[in-house]
């Protein structure tokens, strides 16, 4: 008849109740305007993530999400935001927003439309698995396993590197005033 496997459904929950809090730690790093708390959203995260690693069986994947990016990289940004002080962000115009909104929403179909695509066909002519599996890790076979493969994945992880790249430079530049000495 109707078999109920506790287990299962279990473990479906919780990944379920898992992966909520993982969206709702990434919407309060976007949304929170104090940079302290962003951190430390940004940390509850990366704990998530590291969660969602161990339910699938990842656990050496979950240790380095914790130890690497919710430990050291985590600890660096709070180390550079009280360095550069955590002001509250000021709230841009609603032209500004609107075309951070428009950004996202393009980003966010380019990762959909890359979901429905599948895998992209690997390169025609002298790719052989077998090939690839004798040369090992040399340069040519990774380019070639990266470029045929995996090619969109690829692109949109460097297309995120690029926003990156950009968003360090807006943050970069924010107001100097030098320091007076007092005299006595």
């Amino acid at each position: 008849m109707f078999e109920f496997d506790l287990f299962e459904l279990t473990r479906d929950t919780v990944t379920m109740a898992v992966g909520f809090t993982a969206v709702l730690a990434s919407l309060g790093v976007i949304l929170c305007s104090a940079p302290v708390y962003c951190a430390l959203y940004l940390i509850s995260n990366m704990i998530c993530l590291a969660l969602l690693f161990l339910l699938y069986n990842a656990e050496f994947i979950a240790a380095v999400q914790i130890i690497v990016y919710a430990g050291a990289v985590m600890i660096l940004f709070l180390f550079i935001i009280a360095l550069l002080g955590g002001k509250k962000e000021v709230q841009e115009s609603s032209a500004q927003r609107s075309m951070a909104f428009t950004f996202v929403i393009t980003m966010l179909g380019e990762l959909f439309l890359a979901a429905t695509v599948g895998p992209t066909k690997p390169i025609e002519g002298g790719f052989d698995p077998q090939t690839v599996a004798q040369v090992g890790g040399s340069a040519k076979a990774i380019g070639l396993e990266l470029f045929s493969r995996h090619l969109v994945p690829f692109e949109l992880a460097s297309g995120l590197l690029l926003v990156a790249a950009v968003g360090i430079i807006c943050l970069a530049k924010f107001s100097y005033a030098p320091v007076r000495r007092r005299t006595r």
